[in-house]
Order: structure tokens, then sequence, then C-alpha cells
């Protein structure tokens, strides 16, 4: 998380017990609009926490050097994530940027800040939705600091190796659902959020480009409309592997509150989440304001979730952001909870 990030206070705990029988992958029921409603259940146990012992495991290793945006490791980080889309029979695109285009694109930065990295690279995959040209984007950074000169290196376990589990876990999760969502779904690994949000500032600013960049999506972007008319919501994780009570996990949930609707699908679809677990409540608004990639979204007034720590722990920005802190249950439940939301949204309960 990028070090703008200002610590947020939880307004509400929600904590709801579950108890239910085993479903089907083809079960549905009526939602309360009388329409119906697939159940997302049937895939929660395509999470699995082995797999993300693997992928924080891998992203969070030495060998990585704390993957600081602009490095060679960084890059091996992009690859390993879009190798990680082609197993799950996606075709990713990497949305690749130089200095240049971001100055062009988001201006150059302040005379007192450094020069952005020479080059970094952006991992999106798509699933294709009905209505092919609007789109639900879920995002987390695997960026994270590199290697600093007497302190060493930064591993970002939770910040944000956790968040890619996240993304990786629910697109992995969409697609053996076999549903073709009403939306078409981006999946975006961002680079640079710890040098200023620089992966989404460029996603968002450079939209009308995005045909060109993203080849394989060229039938289904669209670039004659502005990305606040075109995105349903967007959904971003940062920090979501840790939590100040192991034994009642927690994770913030922000939305945006011009969205009440977003809180009221949150409400219903944490009833599914098995206890213990507490959803803190952060509302906040389309003002652009925040320190993670929500932000670009937010300051077009786009629907946007962020979920996030419960508690900015000690070992934020340090080298003791470590595999071995990371709260595997808490990393479920929340991954489970914002699948629930994500189908929602994705078969049409935005309109």
């Amino acid at each position: 998380m990028a070090p703008l990030h200002s610590l947020h206070l939880a307004l509400a705990s929600l904590i709801i017990l579950f108890s239910a029988a085993k479903l089907s992958a083809q079960q549905t029921s009526i939602d309360p609009a009388g329409q119906t409603a697939i159940d997302p259940t049937a895939q929660y146990g395509v999470y699995t926490t082995d797999y993300a012992q693997k992928v924080i495991g891998f992203l969070a290793s030495e060998r990585l050097k704390g993957r600081e945006a602009g490095t060679k490791e960084a890059a091996k980080s992009a690859r390993f994530i879009a190798k990680e889309f082609k197993k799950m029979g996606y075709e990713p695109q990497m949305q690749s940027f130089t200095r240049e285009q971001l100055n062009a694109v988001i201006g150059e930065p302040k005379p007192a800040k450094a020069l952005y990295p020479l080059q970094q690279c952006n991992v999106i995959a798509s699933l294709v939705g009905k209505v092919s040209d609007r789109y639900i984007v879920v995002g987390a950074h695997y960026d994270h600091l590199g290697y600093k000169e007497g302190v060493g290196i930064h591993p970002g376990a939770d910040d944000n190796a956790s968040g890619i589990v996240a993304i990786l876990s629910l697109a992995k999760m969409m697609k053996e659902s076999g549903i073709v969502p009403e939306y078409t779904v981006l999946f975006c690994a961002w680079d640079g959020e710890e040098k200023g949000l620089l992966g989404s500032k460029y996603f968002v600013k450079g939209w009308p480009h995005s045909k060109q960049t993203l080849s394989s999506l060229k039938e289904t972007l669209s670039i004659g409309s502005s990305l606040k008319e075109l995105v349903v919501c967007y959904m971003n994780f940062d920090m979501v592997g840790r939590t100040i009570t192991p034994e009642n996990p927690a994770v913030t949930f922000a939305w945006n509150n011009n969205y009440p609707y977003l809180l009221d699908i949150c409400k219903e679809v944490q009833k599914s989440i098995p206890a213990p677990f507490q959803v803190l409540l952060d509302e906040r608004r389309g003002d652009g304001k925040g320190g993670s990639d929500y932000a670009p979204f937010s300051a077009l007034d786009i629907p946007f979730i962020a979920w996030m720590e419960d508690f900015m722990h000690e070992d934020y920005h340090k080298p003791t952001d470590t595999f071995d802190k990371i709260h595997w249950e808490k990393l479920r439940k929340t991954t489970l909870l914002a699948y629930g939301i994500l189908m929602r949204l994705a078969t049409g309960a935005a309109q």
C-alpha cells in the first residue's frame, strides 16, 4: 500500500454465523427482487490455502528482492502472474508503459519527486460478458519497495502479495463456475502502486489508448465513451492478509457511499461466510482520495469497493512483512466474501 494511505476508522463491525447445506454448482435461489440468483457458495471450495501459500511464497521470496517497480524482479513477478492466469484458461495481456508514456498520460512527477521507472507493466486478464463493453474491474498491485541499502529486502507478503492471491483466486473461481457474466470482468495486477498508483492511473487516464494496448480485448473495449460510463464497479485489494484479532479475523470494507447498494450486497453475502469473521465498515466518497489503486476510479465517481487491513500493522513497509505472519483464514474468508459480491455484480445486481 502506498505511503499516502491514511489510517481509517472502522464505523461498525458485522459478525454473522453461517450454517448451510452443501450446494451443487448449478443451484440457484430467488433474490429479494424476485430474480433468479446464482448461489456463490457453489464455488467457495475452489479457493485453497495451498494455492495462496504458493503465490505469496513466490512473490515474497528473497529472489524477487521486494518487487520494486521498474526492476527485473518486478518483471519476473508480472510473468508469474500472467502464467497463473494462463493456467486458468485466460489470455492475459501485458499492458507495458514507459516513463515517457506516463509523463504524457498522467503528467510528470513534481520536481521534488523521483523520476518514474523506465518501464512498467500491468497484467490484465478478461472474462468477456454478455454486455461485452461494460466492465467490472478487479485489481491489486503486485509491486513493493524492493531492497533498501542498510535496511534490506522488503518482502511485501501482506503488501501486497495477499491482494494478488485474492484476484487470482477470484479469476479461478469465476472461470470454473462456467457462468457467462452480464458484464466483462477485467482482473488487473497493477504495477507501480508504491511509487504513486502509477499502473492504475495509467489504465484510467490512458483509457482511450487501451484498444491499441490490449489487443485481445479490441472487440470489447469501448474508447468512444468515458470510463465512468463503462465501468459498473471497481474492486480493489490491498493488504488483506493480516488481522489484529486472529481469534476473530477482520477485514475492512470501504465503499463509495454514493452507491449504497454496495453495502447492501455485502451484508447479504456475508451471511454465507462462516464465523468467526468480522467486516469493518469504512464509508468513503467518490472524491479520488486514498492511498491505493481505488483512488483513480474514485476520482471519476465510479462505484468502488476497497478491501484493506483492519489495522496498520507494525510491519507495514518494513522487511518484517513476511510470509509467516499471514492469517490464512482471514485471507480465505475475505476472498470468499469478495467472490459472492463480485458474482452478484457480474450477474446484474448493479442494474
